[in-house]
């Protein structure tokens, strides 16, 4: 029951704002959570549609292609979706869909890593999380608590830039009141998936 509450609160959100992508990419992650992949496939294209760029949406969707029996469509999305989350930084998605690709036999794209070295921890380098490159620490915790010391360490500064003007969008499209602790765990999950925090 609590799964269909959930798909019918973003069901009326998306038919209230057919722009909305967070609204149709929680849509579609609602049905894979209540074991509707295929009702999850035309909201998670249509968050590809309103934004090309959004890299664990081509990862749901090829999980839900591949679920469903459709290995053609699921190989090309995260074949796609893979190269995308590459460029963008988007880590965690990049290796579910290597990971995916890999269980179907499906070649992976080559892609060269940056590798932290010695020196540059040193000097107060970090390896960044969500775009992988090697970039100087934030100067201070963006705020307090583990998450916080968790993002210093791990974040870099333009990355965690880019998720506050991401996270105002996650605020306003999902209505979420950060007063109330479930909206603030629907938040942190998305800063999480965001930045690549596991």
């Amino acid at each position: 029951m609590i799964d269909q509450d959930r798909i019918n609160r973003f069901k009326a959100m998306t038919e209230a704002d057919p722009a909305n992508e967070l609204g149709f990419f929680s849509l579609g992650r609602a049905y894979i959570d209540a074991g509707q992949p295929k009702e999850a496939i035309p909201a998670l294209q249509r968050v590809l549609a309103l934004n090309p760029g959004f890299s664990k949406a081509y990862s749901l969707l090829g999980m839900a292609q591949r679920t469903t029996g459709d290995q053609t469509g699921a190989i090309e999305t995260l074949t796609r979706g893979y190269k995308i989350a590459n460029d963008r930084g988007d880590l965690m998605p990049r290796n579910d869909m290597a990971n995916m690709l890999k269980e179907m036999g499906a070649p992976v794209p080559e892609i060269k890593a940056e590798a932290l070295t010695p020196e540059d921890s040193a000097s107060g380098k970090i390896k960044c999380s969500r775009c992988g490159r090697i970039a100087p620490k934030m100067p201070e915790r963006p705020f307090s608590g583990e998450l916080g010391d968790q993002i210093h360490n791990t974040v870099c500064g333009p990355c965690f830039r880019e998720w506050i003007g991401q996270g105002t969008k996650v605020i306003n499209e999902l209505r979420l009141n950060l007063t109330e602790k479930s909206a603030q765990d629907v938040y942190d999950q998305h800063m999480k998936e965001f930045l690549n925090i596991p």
